[in-house]
């Protein structure tokens, strides 16, 4: 009896697909021609047989009415009746959906978008910034964590900045991890503070040679918590005055060995110990340099800036070789004080400034122009 209705029943479904099709085709319009020419070229390359090459055709237009009729017609077969509820909805959902229209292949560029769709990006730390990345309540802890342990491992001004705002952070792990890395920083120099001092203050039987080193240990100690700004700021004076004096005193010190090691030297030219003394004389020259430059440091901090120019100078003529390294300084002071022509020429005089990358584009920015 129902093998009766089975011949009416394909006929019923392959209308209502065809019709299904059909209004689907008005929603979704077929290839244009250009796509159209590219699906021919592509079937004139497949080596099969004419059948084939028909269906192969038939697949790749898109939107093509006789594959979306086929596809319909098969799903009523494997699903009759509820087959047609299904499709009827489908159709319904397919025609009614929207799409968001995106534009492609513009070359075109709206300026007014960059605001919208990109970061803002400030230049604090590196190539991006650290203090939105440590401050943003919305990256996860553990990025935070590390970020910190990459600021602690390289400290200075710009990175403990860094990290006394995580001081302030709600989240009691990032703002305890904070403090401690200051902490341990602010312990490390005042253990070398009071070593230090120990070595000064003990009686005169301990070389002066010692003390001298601890001077100058006690100097640069000073000098790091107030550049390091770890220091209060009423006692930021105090410090550096702590710092001057150490330098004067192991100042005096290597300047006296120096003029010493100087004699012994036109002593023994001929002699064994001529390599030695001069040996020694440059460990001097090392150290008085070094004494020299952290005085114009902390001279160019204060703006004391005649005072900057004579420790730099006499720093650099102690150790030519190390002038690269003082250089830098010496022309901060010259551009400080609206000498810029000195600060160029100071710049230009060594070429091997180049070759550091955080002074690189100061001294192209400098360079002198060949006409």
């Amino acid at each position: 009896m129902i093998e009766n209705y089975i011949p009416l029943y394909l006929i019923i479904t392959l209308l209502f697909s065809y019709l299904s099709a059909f209004y689907l085709r008005k929603r979704f319009p077929g290839a244009d021609e250009i796509h159209k020419e590219l699906d021919n070229q592509t079937i004139k390359q497949f080596k099969r047989t004419k059948l084939q090459k028909y269906l192969a055709k038939v697949s790749l237009y898109k939107n093509n009415r006789f594959s979306a009729t086929f596809f319909i017609f098969l799903f009523n077969i494997a699903i009759p009746i509820v087959g047609y509820l299904f499709t009827i909805w489908i159709v319904w959902y397919l025609t009614q959906i929207k799409y968001e229209k995106k534009v492609t292949f513009t070359n075109i560029l709206d300026l007014n978008e960059f605001k919208n769709s990109f970061m803002k990006i400030e230049r604090v730390f590196g190539e991006g910034s650290m203090i939105n990345l440590i401050n943003n309540e919305y990256v996860p802890k553990s990025k935070k964590l590390r970020a910190l342990a990459t600021l602690a491992t390289n400290p200075s001004p710009s990175s403990l900045t860094i990290i006394k705002q995580t001081l302030s952070s709600r989240d009691d792990e990032i703002r305890l991890y904070g403090y401690s890395i200051l902490n341990n920083l602010e312990k490390k120099i005042n253990s070398k503070i009071n070593s230090s001092l120990q070595i000064i203050h003990e009686n005169a039987e301990i070389m002066a040679e010692e003390k001298a080193e601890a001077a100058m240990s006690l100097a640069f100690a000073y000098w790091e918590l107030v550049y390091m700004e770890l220091s209060h700021e009423s006692l930021k004076n105090n410090f550096l005055n702590s710092s001057m004096n150490y330098i004067n005193l192991a100042k005096k010190f290597y300047l006296q060995k120096i003029d010493i090691q100087a004699e012994e030297i036109e002593k023994e030219k001929e002699s064994l110990k001529y390599k030695l003394h001069k040996s020694k004389l440059h460990y001097y020259y090392e150290k008085a340099s070094n004494l020299y430059t952290l005085a114009g440091r902390i001279h160019l901090f204060k703006e004391e800036y005649e005072d900057a120019q004579s420790e730099f100078t006499i720093a650099k003529e102690l150790l030519p070789e190390n002038s690269t390294a003082i250089i830098p300084y010496l022309a901060e002071v010259y551009y400080n004080i609206k000498k810029y022509n000195i600060t160029k020429s100071v710049l230009n005089q060594y070429d091997s400034l180049r070759f550091n990358a955080k002074l690189y584009p100061l001294v192209v920015q400098w360079e002198k122009k060949s006409a």
